[in-house]
């Protein structure tokens, strides 16, 4: 299965993407598609500009593919997990994240995170606390495990836990790796979980 495109090419796709112009960047992949069906990494765009349209179905559809010409890859398990899951077919979803997590022996942080969550969605509230602390083993500079750690510790009312997080959100701010969201977003939301806390001691329940 090949996988190589241009690395100027992948530019001015990532960067029509970032512009919203996605029947453009469609256009470029498709022409790859064309000379090589199975380009792994063009299945993989065709599969994100889709899902950016919004279109689950067509991004599903590309995934699909790409699993049967690579079988048992965790990369391709892990954007099928993300596809069942906005289709909210949970079970199915965290099956396949299941094997993919499986796949890598558990040491992708933010395959183990998400697995987590998805016990967690099925009442499994200490597997969530594990798998996340894990997470944290294996990277603790990832800003989703350690806002998700101090999340858990407050829906579970382990205030110190989530205070010690909460100091060390605080301490490695300006390290911490973000992706989608802004490192700010996170902060605003860390100080009310704080205020929360400050509440908890006032009224003696901490």
């Amino acid at each position: 299965m090949n996988t190589y495109i241009p690395e100027e090419l992948i530019e001015q796709i990532e960067t029509l993407k970032e512009n919203n112009d996605f029947k453009s960047a469609l256009k470029l992949v498709n022409h790859i598609l064309t000379r090589d069906p199975s380009n792994e990494e063009a299945l993989l765009q065709i599969a994100d500009i889709h899902y950016r349209q919004q279109d689950v179905d067509k991004a599903d559809k590309a995934m699909d593919f790409f699993n049967s010409q690579k079988k048992d890859d965790p990369l391709g398990l892990y954007i099928k997990w993300l596809l069942e899951m906005e289709k909210n077919h949970r079970e199915e979803a965290r099956n396949i994240l299941k094997k993919s997590l499986e796949l890598v022996d558990g040491d992708n942080h933010e395959i183990r995170r998400c697995y987590g969550l998805c016990e967690y969605r099925y009442g499994n509230r200490e597997k969530w606390i594990t798998h996340l602390q894990l997470a944290f083993q294996w990277n603790s500079k990832d800003v989703e495990v350690v806002y998700n750690l101090i999340q858990v510790f407050m829906l579970e009312k382990y205030y110190e836990k989530a205070e010690t997080m909460i100091e060390y959100f605080f301490e490695h701010r300006d390290e911490l790796e973000t992706v989608e969201k802004e490192l700010d977003w996170y902060e605003k939301k860390v100080k009310l979980f704080n205020k929360c806390i400050e509440l908890e001691k006032k009224q003696g329940r901490k």
